[in-house]
Protein backbone atom coordinates (compact mmCIF):
# COMPACT_ATOMS: atom_id res chain seq x y z
CA UNK A 1 0.00 0.00 0.00
CA UNK A 2 2.61 2.22 0.86
CA UNK A 3 4.77 1.71 -1.80
CA UNK A 4 1.75 2.26 -4.32
CA UNK A 5 1.32 5.42 -3.25
CA UNK A 6 4.53 6.81 -3.46
CA UNK A 7 5.02 5.37 -7.03
CA UNK A 8 1.19 7.76 -7.45
CA UNK A 9 3.09 10.05 -6.00
CA UNK A 10 6.45 10.13 -7.81
CA UNK A 11 4.22 9.64 -11.15
CA UNK A 12 2.22 13.09 -10.39
CA UNK A 13 5.37 14.80 -10.09
CA UNK A 14 5.82 14.24 -13.29
CA UNK A 15 3.84 16.53 -14.92
CA UNK A 16 5.04 19.48 -12.29
CA UNK A 17 8.78 19.12 -12.94
CA UNK A 18 7.80 19.29 -16.35
CA UNK A 19 5.79 22.50 -16.19
CA UNK A 20 8.59 23.67 -14.02
CA UNK A 21 10.76 22.97 -17.33
CA UNK A 22 8.85 24.60 -19.42
CA UNK A 23 8.42 28.05 -17.80
CA UNK A 24 12.35 27.84 -17.10
CA UNK A 25 12.91 27.19 -20.30
CA UNK A 26 10.76 29.69 -21.69
CA UNK A 27 11.77 32.55 -19.57
CA UNK A 28 15.77 32.30 -20.49
CA UNK A 29 15.03 32.17 -24.26
CA UNK A 30 12.88 34.82 -24.43
CA UNK A 31 14.36 37.02 -21.51
CA UNK A 32 16.12 40.10 -22.06
CA UNK A 33 19.80 38.09 -22.40
CA UNK A 34 21.26 35.97 -25.17
CA UNK A 35 23.18 33.40 -23.27
CA UNK A 36 25.33 33.24 -26.47
CA UNK A 37 25.98 36.71 -26.77
CA UNK A 38 27.02 36.58 -23.56
CA UNK A 39 29.48 34.18 -23.97
CA UNK A 40 31.01 35.91 -26.84
CA UNK A 41 31.53 38.84 -25.07
CA UNK A 42 33.22 38.31 -22.37
CA UNK A 43 35.99 37.56 -25.06
CA UNK A 44 38.08 39.29 -27.76
CA UNK A 45 34.92 38.74 -30.11
CA UNK A 46 32.58 40.99 -28.46
CA UNK A 47 30.05 42.24 -30.97
CA UNK A 48 31.15 39.82 -33.96
CA UNK A 49 27.84 38.48 -34.98
CA UNK A 50 29.19 35.83 -37.55
CA UNK A 51 30.45 34.50 -34.57
CA UNK A 52 27.12 34.50 -32.13
CA UNK A 53 25.11 33.20 -34.75
CA UNK A 54 27.46 30.33 -35.39
CA UNK A 55 27.43 29.30 -31.81
CA UNK A 56 23.54 29.66 -31.50
CA UNK A 57 23.23 27.40 -34.27
CA UNK A 58 26.03 25.00 -32.74
CA UNK A 59 24.20 25.11 -29.29
CA UNK A 60 20.88 24.85 -31.03
CA UNK A 61 19.39 28.23 -30.09
CA UNK A 62 18.58 28.93 -33.18
CA UNK A 63 15.62 26.22 -33.81
CA UNK A 64 11.95 26.83 -32.32
CA UNK A 65 11.08 26.87 -28.92
CA UNK A 66 9.00 23.88 -29.55
CA UNK A 67 11.41 21.73 -30.97
CA UNK A 68 14.61 22.92 -27.91
CA UNK A 69 11.86 22.12 -25.49
CA UNK A 70 11.31 18.46 -26.42
CA UNK A 71 14.87 18.03 -27.37
CA UNK A 72 15.84 19.38 -23.92
CA UNK A 73 13.80 17.09 -21.91
CA UNK A 74 14.72 14.02 -23.88
CA UNK A 75 18.45 14.78 -23.16
CA UNK A 76 16.98 15.18 -19.46
CA UNK A 77 15.85 11.62 -19.45
CA UNK A 78 19.02 10.11 -20.83
CA UNK A 79 20.95 11.71 -18.26
CA UNK A 80 22.00 14.35 -20.31
CA UNK A 81 22.22 17.99 -18.57
CA UNK A 82 24.11 19.66 -21.23
CA UNK A 83 27.60 21.44 -20.36
CA UNK A 84 27.92 24.32 -18.61
CA UNK A 85 28.73 28.23 -21.21
CA UNK A 86 31.15 29.54 -18.95
CA UNK A 87 32.78 26.67 -17.41
CA UNK A 88 33.80 24.92 -20.80
CA UNK A 89 34.38 21.03 -20.72
CA UNK A 90 32.36 20.92 -17.52
CA UNK A 91 29.11 19.03 -17.56
CA UNK A 92 26.00 20.48 -15.67
CA UNK A 93 25.31 17.29 -13.82
CA UNK A 94 29.01 16.69 -12.41
CA UNK A 95 28.96 20.53 -11.27
CA UNK A 96 25.15 20.09 -9.04
CA UNK A 97 26.70 16.59 -7.86
CA UNK A 98 29.64 18.39 -6.12
CA UNK A 99 27.78 21.35 -4.85
CA UNK A 100 24.84 19.40 -3.70
CA UNK A 101 26.24 17.61 -0.80
CA UNK A 102 27.43 20.89 0.51
CA UNK A 103 24.26 22.71 0.34
CA UNK A 104 22.77 19.17 1.62
CA UNK A 105 25.28 19.35 4.75
CA UNK A 106 24.57 23.05 5.74
CA UNK A 107 20.94 22.65 5.35
CA UNK A 108 21.30 19.67 7.71
CA UNK A 109 22.72 21.47 10.28
CA UNK A 110 20.66 24.74 10.15
CA UNK A 111 17.59 22.42 10.57
CA UNK A 112 19.17 21.07 13.65
CA UNK A 113 19.66 24.34 14.95
CA UNK A 114 16.17 25.76 13.61
CA UNK A 115 14.25 22.71 15.28
CA UNK A 116 16.48 22.23 18.18
CA UNK A 117 15.69 26.00 19.32
CA UNK A 118 12.45 26.77 17.58
CA UNK A 119 10.32 24.43 19.00
CA UNK A 120 11.27 24.31 22.73
CA UNK A 121 10.56 28.13 22.40
CA UNK A 122 7.76 27.64 21.16
CA UNK A 123 6.48 25.44 23.72
CA UNK A 124 7.79 27.44 26.36
CA UNK A 125 5.64 30.75 25.29
CA UNK A 126 2.67 28.11 25.03
CA UNK A 127 3.32 26.99 28.34
CA UNK A 128 3.71 31.14 29.50
CA UNK A 129 0.83 32.47 27.32
CA UNK A 130 0.38 36.50 27.09
CA UNK A 131 3.02 36.52 29.67
CA UNK A 132 6.18 38.73 29.38
CA UNK A 133 8.50 36.02 28.67
CA UNK A 134 5.65 34.83 25.47
CA UNK A 135 6.36 38.35 24.18
CA UNK A 136 9.64 38.11 24.55
CA UNK A 137 10.30 35.08 23.04
CA UNK A 138 7.61 36.12 20.35
CA UNK A 139 9.21 39.41 19.47
CA UNK A 140 13.23 37.98 19.36
CA UNK A 141 11.44 35.38 16.50
CA UNK A 142 10.06 38.17 14.48
CA UNK A 143 13.13 40.04 15.08
CA UNK A 144 15.08 37.32 13.64
CA UNK A 145 12.97 36.97 10.41
CA UNK A 146 12.46 40.94 9.50
CA UNK A 147 16.84 41.15 9.40
CA UNK A 148 17.79 39.76 6.12
CA UNK A 149 20.75 37.35 6.17
CA UNK A 150 22.95 39.67 4.21
CA UNK A 151 22.58 42.27 7.12
CA UNK A 152 22.99 39.60 10.04
CA UNK A 153 25.73 38.04 8.09
CA UNK A 154 28.73 40.76 8.34
CA UNK A 155 27.19 41.37 11.87
CA UNK A 156 28.26 38.37 13.31
CA UNK A 157 31.38 38.01 11.46
CA UNK A 158 32.67 40.83 12.99
CA UNK A 159 31.40 39.94 16.36
CA UNK A 160 32.13 36.07 16.58
CA UNK A 161 35.43 36.92 14.72
CA UNK A 162 36.77 39.58 14.84
CA UNK A 163 35.82 40.88 18.58
CA UNK A 164 35.49 37.88 20.20
CA UNK A 165 37.84 35.61 18.84
CA UNK A 166 35.62 32.66 19.32
CA UNK A 167 35.97 31.61 15.56
CA UNK A 168 39.10 31.42 13.70
CA UNK A 169 37.49 31.72 10.35
CA UNK A 170 34.48 31.63 9.18
CA UNK A 171 35.01 31.24 5.58
CA UNK A 172 35.39 28.91 2.94
CA UNK A 173 34.50 25.11 3.09
CA UNK A 174 36.00 22.34 5.04
CA UNK A 175 33.16 20.11 6.04
CA UNK A 176 30.07 19.49 8.34
CA UNK A 177 32.64 19.18 11.07
CA UNK A 178 34.26 22.19 10.47
CA UNK A 179 33.56 25.28 12.62
CA UNK A 180 33.34 27.17 9.66
CA UNK A 181 29.65 25.61 9.20
CA UNK A 182 28.52 27.08 12.55
CA UNK A 183 28.05 30.94 11.46
CA UNK A 184 26.26 30.34 8.17
CA UNK A 185 24.33 27.57 9.03
CA UNK A 186 22.97 29.59 12.71
CA UNK A 187 22.38 32.23 10.47
CA UNK A 188 19.99 30.54 7.70
CA UNK A 189 18.16 28.74 10.25
CA UNK A 190 17.55 32.92 11.87
CA UNK A 191 14.91 33.59 9.01
CA UNK A 192 12.50 30.77 9.63
CA UNK A 193 12.58 30.67 13.04
CA UNK A 194 9.64 32.65 13.23
CA UNK A 195 7.76 30.20 11.41
CA UNK A 196 8.40 27.51 13.49
CA UNK A 197 8.30 29.11 17.46
CA UNK A 198 4.60 30.52 15.95
CA UNK A 199 3.23 27.34 14.61
CA UNK A 200 5.19 25.31 17.81
CA UNK A 201 3.00 27.95 20.00
CA UNK A 202 -0.24 27.91 18.23
CA UNK A 203 -0.53 24.00 18.16
CA UNK A 204 0.16 23.68 21.55
CA UNK A 205 -2.18 26.20 22.90
CA UNK A 206 -5.05 24.68 20.32
CA UNK A 207 -4.16 20.89 21.41
CA UNK A 208 -4.22 22.31 25.25
CA UNK A 209 -7.90 23.32 24.82
CA UNK A 210 -9.03 19.78 23.92
CA UNK A 211 -11.20 17.55 25.78
CA UNK A 212 -8.64 14.89 26.31
CA UNK A 213 -6.27 17.48 28.00
CA UNK A 214 -9.01 18.78 29.97
CA UNK A 215 -9.39 15.49 31.19
CA UNK A 216 -5.97 14.30 32.11
CA UNK A 217 -5.94 17.18 34.08
CA UNK A 218 -9.13 16.26 35.81
CA UNK A 219 -7.38 13.35 36.90
CA UNK A 220 -4.50 15.13 37.98
CA UNK A 221 -1.69 14.56 35.99
CA UNK A 222 1.02 17.47 36.01
CA UNK A 223 1.06 19.98 33.55
CA UNK A 224 4.71 18.93 31.88
CA UNK A 225 3.32 15.01 32.04
CA UNK A 226 0.05 16.13 29.85
CA UNK A 227 2.33 18.34 27.55
CA UNK A 228 5.29 15.61 26.69
CA UNK A 229 2.96 12.76 27.02
CA UNK A 230 -0.53 13.76 24.95
CA UNK A 231 0.11 17.10 23.63
CA UNK A 232 3.63 17.07 21.52
CA UNK A 233 2.37 14.04 19.24
CA UNK A 234 -1.05 16.00 18.11
CA UNK A 235 0.72 19.38 18.11
CA UNK A 236 3.72 18.32 16.34
CA UNK A 237 2.06 17.27 12.42
CA UNK A 238 1.43 20.80 11.32
CA UNK A 239 5.54 21.66 12.72
CA UNK A 240 6.28 18.20 10.81
CA UNK A 241 4.56 19.88 7.91
CA UNK A 242 6.05 23.37 8.05
CA UNK A 243 9.64 22.19 8.87
CA UNK A 244 9.56 19.83 5.92
CA UNK A 245 9.25 22.43 3.40
CA UNK A 246 11.57 24.42 5.33
CA UNK A 247 14.09 22.12 4.91
CA UNK A 248 13.64 22.09 1.37
CA UNK A 249 14.18 25.87 1.45
CA UNK A 250 17.33 25.45 3.87
CA UNK A 251 18.90 23.23 1.20
CA UNK A 252 17.88 25.24 -2.17
CA UNK A 253 17.71 28.75 -1.06
CA UNK A 254 20.96 29.97 0.66
CA UNK A 255 22.13 31.98 -1.91
CA UNK A 256 23.30 34.78 -0.19
CA UNK A 257 24.70 32.79 2.49
CA UNK A 258 26.93 30.65 0.66
CA UNK A 259 27.99 33.63 -1.67
CA UNK A 260 28.83 35.48 1.66
CA UNK A 261 30.79 33.00 3.02
CA UNK A 262 32.08 31.43 0.14
CA UNK A 263 30.51 27.87 -0.02
CA UNK A 264 30.94 25.72 -3.07
CA UNK A 265 27.48 24.65 -2.91
CA UNK A 266 23.91 24.76 -5.05
CA UNK A 267 23.81 28.67 -4.08
CA UNK A 268 27.07 29.49 -5.87
CA UNK A 269 26.11 28.02 -8.99
CA UNK A 270 22.69 29.43 -9.05
CA UNK A 271 24.42 33.01 -8.44
CA UNK A 272 26.77 31.87 -11.56
CA UNK A 273 24.11 30.95 -13.51
CA UNK A 274 22.72 34.10 -13.04
CA UNK A 275 25.34 36.35 -13.74
CA UNK A 276 26.95 35.03 -16.46
CA UNK A 277 23.39 34.04 -18.16
CA UNK A 278 24.27 30.35 -17.98
CA UNK A 279 21.19 28.84 -19.56
CA UNK A 280 22.40 24.84 -19.33
CA UNK A 281 23.28 25.86 -15.57
CA UNK A 282 20.55 28.00 -14.70
CA UNK A 283 18.34 24.92 -15.95
CA UNK A 284 19.97 22.15 -13.97
CA UNK A 285 20.10 24.00 -10.93
CA UNK A 286 16.00 25.06 -11.50
CA UNK A 287 15.16 21.56 -11.69
CA UNK A 288 17.02 20.03 -8.75
CA UNK A 289 15.20 23.07 -6.85
CA UNK A 290 11.90 21.74 -7.73
CA UNK A 291 12.52 18.70 -6.98
CA UNK A 292 14.01 19.15 -3.70
CA UNK A 293 10.39 20.79 -2.41
CA UNK A 294 8.64 17.55 -4.44
CA UNK A 295 10.57 14.77 -2.54
CA UNK A 296 10.20 17.48 0.74
CA UNK A 297 6.63 17.40 0.68
CA UNK A 298 6.37 13.66 -0.28
CA UNK A 299 8.65 12.63 2.95
CA UNK A 300 6.24 15.00 5.14
CA UNK A 301 3.14 12.84 4.16
CA UNK A 302 5.31 9.88 4.66
CA UNK A 303 6.01 10.94 8.32
CA UNK A 304 2.45 11.54 9.30
CA UNK A 305 1.79 8.09 9.68
CA UNK A 306 4.48 8.03 12.21
CA UNK A 307 2.93 10.74 13.97
CA UNK A 308 -0.41 9.95 13.49
CA UNK A 309 -1.45 5.97 13.00
CA UNK A 310 -4.67 7.37 11.59
CA UNK A 311 -3.58 8.18 8.64
CA UNK A 312 -4.03 5.67 5.53
CA UNK A 313 -2.60 5.54 2.60
CA UNK A 314 -4.82 4.46 -0.33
Amino acid sequence: MLARYVARRLLLAVPVLLAVIFVTYALAIYGPSDPVATLVGQTEQRGNQELIDRLRHEYGYDRPFPVQYVDYVGKLARGDWGVSLQRQGQSVRSLIARAMPVSFQLGLVALVILLSVGIPLGILAAAKQNSLLDRLIVSGAILSDSVPSFVFAPILLVFFVIELGWIDSAVGWDGILSQKIILPAAILALGPMLLIVRQTRFAIIEVLQQDYVRTARAKGLRARSIVWRHVLRNALQPVVTLAGLIAASLVTGAIFIEEIFGIPGLGQLVVLGLRRNDLPLLMGTTIVGAAIVVLANLVVDLLYALLDPRVKYG
